[in-house]
Parts: structure tokens; sequence; C-alpha cells
């Protein structure tokens, strides 16, 4: 029999597919002899000699489409049906993807693609609470696991979701209070200038303030009020003390350390008391510009702590994928600052050689550079300008050239975000619709358990305590 069949080509045979019958003849499955179809014989595990007939225990429907590549060269696949299960198809009947029509190839790895984002976007929700649940929990153990829910996860419990409110008033304080210390009638007049001057000539004292320079007379003469120095005192103790009880119940404590925030923590921390405990130094600041330059820098990288706002991201999803949307964009924004440079350096060169002639404008290429910059980002502050025609023709270019280099990559990220916030969107609703079936499995009535329990045969004389919750007796 097995003769027969390998000599007569034009032979039909029969394929059963999950009930359905299909005949087909060997010449056309054998076109693709590497294939599962291409290569059977009558030896075959899935040949019923009882019956002459091969079996294939899949789905029929989509058998017609496995077929037609026999006889037709290419699979086509129907846009209708998920990627995965022609991923699925291909593998068991062992065609491989390159066989895939260049028309139905998108359809195909569209899968692949949402798979990887739905990955991507899930393991940037994970929370780290893994290496607690691998083991028994003592009571020490299980104290740190609470801590750290209630300050890394907001949606852990209403007292989380409390915190985080409370986390953002204080976080949007901190980025209100340097600009109140700046602000001339808040601050406390305890000196005149020249009163300053006099008493530290007197005691041989050089002091570095410009007396012209109202903003440095105004941080010598005046301090910030005893409100603001408590705000200030406040803020620093509330950071301080969440970072430290942060780090203690962090569960992988090299981790920590990935995490960005937790690096500028760190930085704002050590800023932050540097500069508590050089502002109770203040006569030194005046007769130490270097001290002072020490101190006026961990001042400006306190301000940075307005960046701790970014914690909230995971209480609220969409700001979080606008930040995987930057993250996934990288490349884009690499070619974007490498193009933008290419075309800054160029227009720097054009613009000098096209203001030559003008002997007020464009003294050097680097004037250039800082106008290209301002140009091509349509900033445009008029403080340098072409005058010629060849000037103004060329910062006409520049203009233009400028929008449509800005306007590419910003269209791709916003693609991915709007692709990432649809992901997401279908994976809250996958897991909220998963969430409410449990509910309502953990909420059967009363009465069904007891009647679930007698049809079991259980009953008050197992020694079993039955409750009916709806009427208060047992």
């Amino acid at each position: 029999m097995k003769k027969k069949l390998e000599g007569d080509m034009s032979q039909e045979v029969q394929i059963n597919v999950g009930g359905t019958l299909f005949i087909t003849k060997w010449s056309t499955l054998h076109k693709h002899r590497n294939t599962l179809l291409g290569s059977l014989s009558t030896t075959s595990e899935f040949y019923s000699k009882k019956k002459q007939y091969f079996y294939f225990d899949r789905n029929p429907d989509y058998f017609n489409i496995i077929l037609d590549f026999y006889r037709n060269g290419h699979i086509h696949f129907p846009t209708h049906v998920c990627g995965w299960i022609w991923k699925q198809e291909l593998q068991f009947w062992r065609i491989p993807e390159t066989e895939i029509s260049e028309c139905c190839y998108p359809t195909y790895v569209k899968y692949d693609k949402n798979r990887a984002v739905t990955e991507y976007i899930k393991n940037a929700f994970i929370v780290y609470t893994a290496e607690y649940q691998t083991k028994a929990v003592s009571c020490l153990t299980g104290i740190t696991q609470r801590i750290w829910l209630f300050l890394e996860e907001p949606t852990s419990s209403l007292a989380a979701r409390i915190f985080g409110v409370i986390y953002i008033l204080v976080v949007v304080l901190s980025a209100i209070t340097p600009m109140l210390v700046t602000y001339p009638d808040i601050r406390e007049h305890i000196v005149d200038i020249n009163v300053l001057v006099y008493v530290m000539t007197m005691k041989g004292l050089n002091l570095w303030i410009n007396t012209e320079n109202p903003k440095e007379v105004m941080f010598v003469t005046t301090k910030m009020p005893d409100w603001l120095q408590n705000l200030d005192l406040f803020i620093m103790i509330f950071f301080s003390f969440e970072q430290l009880l942060r780090f203690i119940s962090c569960p992988r404590k090299l981790h920590f350390f990935k995490d960005w925030l937790n690096v500028l923590d760190v930085l704002l921390f050590i800023a932050m008391w540097v500069r508590y405990g050089i502002s109770h130094h203040r006569e030194k600041i005046l007769e130490s510009l270097d001290l002072l330059i020490i101190y006026a820098v961990c001042y400006s990288v306190v301000v940075f702590r307005l960046l701790r706002f970014f914690r909230i991201t995971r209480q609220y999803s969409a700001l979080r994928i606008l930040l995987m949307s930057v993250r996934a964009s990288l490349k884009e924004l690499s070619l974007l600052i490498i193009t933008v440079m290419v075309f800054i350096l160029l227009f720097s060169n054009l613009i000098y050689f096209a203001e030559l002639r003008e002997p007020s404008t464009f003294p050097n290429m680097l004037t250039g550079l800082w106008w290209s910059v301002v140009t091509m980002t349509t900033v445009g502050y008029g403080d340098v300008v072409p005058h010629s025609v060849l000037g103004c023709l060329v910062g006409s270019i520049c203009a233009m050239s400028g929008l449509l280099i800005l306007a590419m990559p910003i269209a791709v990220i916003a693609g991915k975000f709007n692709d990432l916030y649809e992901k997401n969107a279908e994976r809250e609703d996958f897991i909220k619709l998963h969430q409410q079936n449990e509910i309502a499995e953990n909420q059967i009535q009363p009465w069904e358990k007891i009647k679930s329990m007698k049809k079991d045969g259980i009953s008050n004389e197992d020694g079993l305590r039955i409750v009916d919750l709806s009427m208060g007796q047992e």
C-alpha cells in the first residue's frame, strides 16, 4: 500500500482534521516535502490503517488555509483570527514563516508586537514583593512588607492612597519654598549693607559682595523668616525619613539603587543637609566665596526635589505610560539630537559667511551657533539677527528646517504613547474583569453553600458548624 501511495502521485489521500474529512492528492502535498503533510506516509503515527485516512486533532476551520498553501504556494491569513493561533498552526504543520505572503505578514507579526508591548507594560507595573512571599514571613518581615507596599504602591490600601496625596502636597511645597526664599517682601531685614561692609572691614575680612547687585545685597542683609525656616526643615525631615524607610523596607537592596529616583533621593539627601549645615554659619559664607558656591550648588540641587513627583506614576498609570513612551523612543530622540546638531553646525557656518560683509553682526561662528539653536527651535530671542538679504534667506531656511526636523520624531513618540496607552487600557480592563469574577465567586450566597454541603452529604452531624448569615441564626 505504501508503494502504491508513493508511486501514484495523482491518487487521492484522505485527511481527517477534527472530524471533518478533507480529500486532496499526493502530488499536491509533495510540493513541500519538508512540512508535516509533505512527509506523510502509511507508517506515520497519524495514519489509521483501519479507516485508511490520516487523522489530526486540530481545528478544521483553519485547515483549509493550510491546504491552500500546498495548492497556491503561499500562506494567506484571514484578518479576524488571532496571530497566536496561526503561530501554533504553522509550528504544528512544520511550515516555515518565510512561506507567509507579504500582504499577510503584518497580520502575523502583529501578535508578536502586541505581546511584546503587553509584556513591557506588565513588567513596568511589577512591585517587587516576591522576596517576601518565597519563604515563611516573620513578624518583622511582615511589617517591612507592609511599609514597602505603603510607600511603593499607592493603590495597595486606603492609607497608601492618603499618603500619596500628602506626598504630592509636600512635593508641591518643596517647589514653592525656594521661590518664597527669593522674594524680598517675605524676607526679614537684619542689617544695612553699609553697616555690614563697615563691620567686615573692621574685622579685617574681605567681603565678596558686589554692592551694586541688588540680589546679592538682599541675601546678605536679610534672612528667611522663622516660619519659612521651620517649613523647610519639616520638608527635609519628611523626605529624609521617607527615604530611610523606603531603603530599610526594600526587599532587594541592590535593586533599590537601580532606580534613578532612589539615586536622586540620595543626592538630594546629601545636598539638603549640607546646605542646612552651611546656612548656620552666616559669617563664614560672607567671607568665603568658595563656601558660597558650595551653598549655591547644594541649593540648586535641592530644587530637583520636584522630580519626586514622578513617584506617583504608580498611582496614575497614564503618567507612567508617558514616561515609558519617552523611554521606548530613545532611538528616535537620539536621532533627533544628532540631526539637530548637524544642521546647527551647518547653518552656523552658512550664516557667518552670509553676513561676512556686515560689520555689526556675527563676529564669529560661535555666535552663529547660538543663533542656529534659537532659530531651529523656533524660540527666536532676537538678540542676534541677520541684516543682509542673503542672511535673511539662510535664516528662513534654518527656521523651516527646524520645523520639519522637530515635527517628525514628535509624531513617532505620540504614536508610541497612543499604542502603549491603548494596550494598558485593555490590560486594566482585563485585570478588572478577572477581579470582578473573583469577587463574585467569593460572594456566594450562604444558602447556596448550605445546599452544596447538604448535597455532598455534609451536615451538623459531621461536626461542622453551619451558620445562616442571612438570618443571623445557626
